[in-house]
């Protein structure tokens, strides 16, 4: 986490998982942890859905961005009708950047948020948004490993898997910090 932040540290918008989610996403990624493949794992407490990325911010430039989203932020609801529906991965060949559970979300409700804070932040709108939490930045892998035993077949073995509906209780701004390892909220706004 702060080891991929820019000197500034990285701002984000972020949905944060409700107790029973988290729980839950901690619960699937020691499953995962159990491959014992090379990763940064990302702690319990640090698990979100990203809704709108904006980078490497220094103070000044991040310091307006909770009054900025307060309006959208307060009068946002919970979204209904999502679920974690297995892993997936972005970036990289064979070792991927970063692996994921990924959120079903078939009325495209955090597509939505993600477009209305682009707008309120004069921010480009992501075409290819797709909702998710990100689990582990895995690094590179030994050649030693086991047979059978990398990323790409842990991705097999988990890709289709359904591990039900997800609830989230609050929108954040986060930020990560280069001599910090975990994220921390400039604003935090709780769901109706």
């Amino acid at each position: 986490m702060g080891k991929y932040a820019g000197p500034d540290g990285n701002v984000f918008i972020s949905l944060r998982p409700s107790p029973d989610l988290r729980d839950r996403l901690a619960a699937i990624s020691d499953r995962l942890r159990a491959w014992d493949l090379p990763a940064t794992w990302t702690h319990p407490e640090d698990f979100h859905l990203t809704l709108l990325y904006l980078g490497p911010l220094g103070e000044d430039a991040a310091g307006w961005i909770p009054a900025a989203v307060d309006d959208l932020a307060r009068a946002l609801a919970a979204p209904s009708g999502l679920r974690l529906t297995g892993l997936g991965a972005a970036g990289g060949a064979t070792v991927p950047q970063s692996v994921f559970a990924a959120v079903d979300d078939p009325d495209r409700i955090c597509a939505a948020i993600h477009r209305d804070l682009a707008e309120v932040l004069d921010e480009s709108i992501n075409p290819s948004f797709k909702p998710h939490v990100t689990l582990a930045r895995p690094k590179a892998q030994s050649t030693n490993l086991p047979l059978m035993r990398d990323w790409p077949h842990l991705l097999e073995a988990h890709g289709l898997a359904d591990w039900g509906e997800c609830s989230f209780d609050a929108v954040q701004v986060l930020r990560s910090q280069p001599t910090v390892p975990r994220y921390q909220a400039m604003a935090t706004w709780p769901l109706s």
